[in-house]
């Protein structure tokens, strides 16, 4: 069973703790209503919990979520894949998950999300296909390959580069070009998972 979010282990304790409370489990708006989040997102993370092993849903009822017995747990962490970059991948689409991945956790430490790469503009470094950990921060230092975007129009994984008063983001694979504009960073690529050989 793969490790679960932090946010992951909130709700099932909560989903627990009322059904030890009132005999029923929560609805959805229930549970989106006590964490004063939408309910896609709570349909997100059972899902997920389902996916895990650690909760079943009947379809068919409001109250249909029923707790599985936990297993022990390894020392992998869960964590959201929101999308692909560089190929037009908008601002507000970040928080939309696809999948989640389960990585080590000693991999996983200051990371908050996974993005697939697509496009080649930092090879060798990074392929097309490789699955980057991204730590969630708007501050990266020179020479940091971040996830930013440019004029508020697509994210991209590029190194940041500061030359002067200027700020932009350089690629690795020399026949692109160096982005310049408005540069906003959404985060700093911790790691790199290859999945393509």
């Amino acid at each position: 069973m793969a490790t679960l979010t932090e946010r992951q282990k909130e709700i099932y304790s909560f989903i627990v703790r009322q059904i030890h409370k009132s005999g029923i489990p929560p609805t959805v708006r229930e549970i989106a209503g006590h964490f004063k989040v939408f309910p896609k997102a709570i349909q997100d993370h059972l899902a997920a919990l389902e996916k895990k092993g650690v909760l079943r849903r009947a379809k068919d009822r409001a109250r249909g979520l029923m707790v599985a017995a936990r297993q022990s747990l390894e020392n992998k962490v869960s964590l959201p894949i929101l999308g692909r970059v560089p190929a037009g991948l908008p601002l507000e689409a970040i928080s939309e998950v696809e999948d989640y991945l389960a990585v080590d956790e000693a991999m996983a430490k200051r990371a908050n999300f996974v993005l697939r790469v697509k496009g080649d503009s930092m090879s060798p470094h990074i392929l097309d296909g490789d699955m980057v950990l991204v730590q969630n921060t708007p501050v990266a230092n020179n020479g940091d390959i971040v996830v930013a975007t440019v004029d508020g129009d697509e994210a991209t994984v590029k190194r940041l580069r500061h030359g002067g008063r200027e700020t932009f983001l350089e690629p690795i694979n020399p026949a692109y070009p160096i982005l310049r504009g408005r540069i906003a960073v959404i985060g700093k690529v911790t790691s790199l998972i290859r999945t393509f050989f």
